[in-house]
């Protein structure tokens, strides 16, 4: 009841003669003649008041306000009987017929607009506005209710009881000056819009010049820091195409101040926004926009057609008046127009009035207020031809205004998918190519020339601690034992220093090879190989981490420049990439194995419907067919790092200098077997399969563990 009442309320600021209806006025004799006794003591009061104020004037001060008094009088048409005749009688005034050609002549075209509507309000008599769309005569495209006389009667007495329950009321009232002649209007004393009309001027090339005019009663409560005009990004014609807006700020003034606003666009809406927090108090604001828009004409065979959402979105006040002059190029007639007026879903078309100013404009404004929740929205359809100087450029321009996501996102899995597709038979064609630094680890070396982990690495990971005299390998009758030489491990990784530490824990440093020990050194097999993978993962990541920075690079450059097309450039390149961050998770977690069958399918369905939610999410700021390249994108960069990471890919470089390590050691053998170097390759001569050209003598004898390794790798 407390939001009727509102609506009650604000219904009948739209009434101009409101302002006087709480004073009765008396202009003639006979109304005073027929006045109640308490109206007529009244008067007389009054009267002797004002005798009273004569009397005690001086002679200058007389003299004065009758030079004043005189001074306005102007020539005027009497009636005898009307009161205004008798005798002494100084009241001299225009009659009504030139005080109305003065007004009318004075007023504006959206007041001539309104004054019509509001002749028309309370008359059902009078035919409605047939305002039809020549072009195309079904009204159900536009989910249009018909007319019906019961409605208008309906309607009349909903304003009959709306009147009523205002004078009855205690709302409230201010004046409010509005435009263009600042004529003062009594409007209630609550948060809302009592004026908004819209100048829409259509230019030859297309563009669109629109000047609003908004006053704003505030309060505080809504309107604390300034407004803001929002408008779908997105319209769409007849056949449901979609059409992306372009819009260009020139000015915002407050009160004839200019004021700094900006354009910003949160997913579907654009918004015309203050760029600094403006802070507005309570009291009556004039606020004024100048602005283009483009692409906002749908052109099909036969006519064009113009459509306009006049209050934007939906605001979050009642709007008493609205209203909208539409300017057409010169020369040129509509072939049909139409507004509407009401919610998503229940417009009507005979709460707006519809005239003809000019030839080429069109005067709309709504017979009614605008609620919270409703909108006003106006079609003129115009002859083809009528916007016709589009040069190039700007259909260029608006090529990449309207489709500019989707070219970029096709440019950059272009990109990305021919500069993998090139070197991948780079590295083809070039696999043997020779490797300059190679890793002379023995552990990573097994894992090249074998292509897996297996005991044989565990047992170069051992030689390897026996080079850096960090432990001994003996063996005392049959009985193969480790010796901890010292702890001093800063030459060994973390996942080294944790295997070595498995095999001697706590305070023991000689671990004896047998079954009580084998738990420790199957333990610290599997530590040794997570350390050969990591070291393999690190490699692969180094060779392949310049293609993932130009795949990543030309993703994000693409992503910038999608982003780059709308107004707020660091929103929607950080929700674009945030939703891409969020694809790549639902591609992994699509692809990762899981071993219990309910929780790998839970795995693969929960993906599934994250980039689902995902891709309708970015339907607000890029097209479908993007959302799928962006996907493309994502699984090209994955597929071809894997291709990569295989050993026919980055790796063959390293296998090939493996194998050529290998094939060095046996033909070099009876050389290295003489010098330090044996102690050097002892590792990588296990892990390469060359033991059994290197045979214990008595340069080496000292040194030589490839037997007893072999040996303790048996008894694994």
């Amino acid at each position: 009841m407390r939001k009727l009442f509102l609506a009650i309320c604000f219904i009948f600021s739209l009434l101009p003669n409101i302002s006087s209806s709480a004073i009765r006025s008396m202009s003639n004799m006979y109304e005073a003649q027929n006045a109640s006794s308490e109206d007529k003591l009244k008067i007389s009061q009054e009267l002797l008041a004002e005798k009273q104020y004569f009397r005690n004037m001086s002679q200058e001060q007389m003299r004065e306000y009758l030079k004043d008094r005189l001074f306005q009088v102007v020539l005027t048409e009497l009636d005898e009987g009307d009161g205004l005749g008798g005798d002494g009688a100084i009241n001299v005034q225009k009659s009504a017929q030139q005080r109305e050609l003065k007004a009318q002549n004075k007023k504006s075209i959206f007041e001539k607009i309104y004054d019509k509507a509001m002749n028309n309000l309370l008359n059902i008599t009078e035919p409605k506005p047939a305002a039809k769309l020549y072009t195309d005569e079904q009204n159900d495209t536009l989910n249009m209710r018909p007319q019906a006389a019961d409605e208008a009667e309906k309607l009349q007495l909903q304003q009959m009881m709306q009147r009523q329950a205002w004078l009855n009321s205690n709302v409230p009232m201010i004046d409010v000056a509005l435009p263009p002649y600042n004529q003062k209007t009594l409007v209630p004393a609550q948060e809302h819009i009592p004026y908004l009309f819209s100048r829409i001027e259509l230019l030859p090339d297309g563009l669109v010049k629109i000047t609003d005019t908004i006053i704003v009663v505030a309060n505080g409560q809504k309107i604390k820091e300034s407004i803001l005009r929002a408008f779908p990004k997105f319209v769409f014609d007849r056949e449901g195409n979609r059409q992306k807006v372009d819009f260009n700020l020139i000015n915002v003034s407050i009160n004839g101040t200019p004021v700094d606003y900006k354009l910003s666009d949160r997913n579907n809406y654009v918004f015309m926004e203050p760029a600094q927090k403006l802070e507005l108090a309570p009291g009556v604001y004039e606020f004024q926009f100048d602005y283009t828009v483009d692409n906002q004409l749908f052109s099909y065979s036969d006519f064009d057609e113009f459509y306009w959402n006049l209050t934007g979105s939906v605001w979050n006040m009642i709007i008493s008046r609205a209203g909208a002059a539409v300017i057409l190029p010169p020369n040129t007639q509509s072939l049909g127009q139409i507004a509407l007026s009401g919610y998503n879903g229940y417009w009507r078309e005979d709460t707006v009035k519809i005239s003809q100013e000019q030839n080429n404009v069109l005067g709309f404004v709504s017979q009614t207020p605008l609620f919270i929740g409703q909108a006003m929205q106006i079609i003129v359809s115009l002859p083809k031809g009528a916007v016709s100087n589009i040069s190039w450029s700007k259909k260029f321009l608006r090529l990449i205004n309207a489709h500019g996501d989707v070219i970029f996102s096709v440019f950059g899995f272009a990109s990305i998918f021919l500069s993998y597709l090139f070197s991948w038979k780079y590295i083809k064609k070039n696999k043997n190519i020779s490797i300059k630094g190679i890793s002379k680890d023995a552990t990573l070396l097994r894992y090249l020339i074998k292509g897996n982990v297996d005991k044989k690495t565990f047992g170069a990971f051992l030689l390897e601690l026996y080079r850096k005299n960090i432990i001994d390998i003996e063996e005392n009758d049959n009985n193969i034992l480790l010796v901890k030489k010292t702890d001093n491990l800063a030459s060994l990784s973390k996942n080294e220093k944790k295997a070595l530490q498995t095999l001697f824990s706590g305070e023991k440093a000689i671990l004896n090879i047998n079954s009580f020990s084998l738990p420790k050194l199957n333990k610290a097999i599997e530590i040794i190989k997570q350390s050969v993978l990591s070291k393999i993962k690190r490699l692969i990541f180094k060779l392949n981490g310049g293609y993932i920075f130009f795949s990543v690079a030309m993703l994000v450059f693409t992503e910038a420049s999608i982003a780059y097309l709308n107004y707020d450039f660091a929103y929607n390149f950080s929700f674009l990439l945030l939703s891409t961050i969020m694809l790549t998770f639902c591609l992994w977690l699509f692809q990762k194995k899981i071993q219990t069958p309910w929780k790998n399918r839970t795995a693969h369905i929960s993906a599934i419907v994250l980039a689902l939610i995902t891709a309708f999410v970015m339907l607000a700021v890029v097209n479908l067919f993007t959302i799928i390249i962006i996907a493309l994108i994502l699984i090209v960069i994955q597929e071809y790092s894997k291709l990569y990471a295989q050993r026919d890919g980055l790796l063959a470089a390293y296998v090939h200098e493996a194998q050529n390590y290998a094939t060095l050691l046996k033909n070099k053998a009876d050389a290295i077997s003489l010098g330090k170097d044996f102690l050097k390759n002892q590792a990588a001569i296990l892990a390469l399969d060359c033991e059994s050209q290197y045979q214990p003598i008595e340069q080496n004898k000292h040194i030589y563990k490839l037997d007893i390794v072999n040996r303790l790798i048996d008894k694994l």
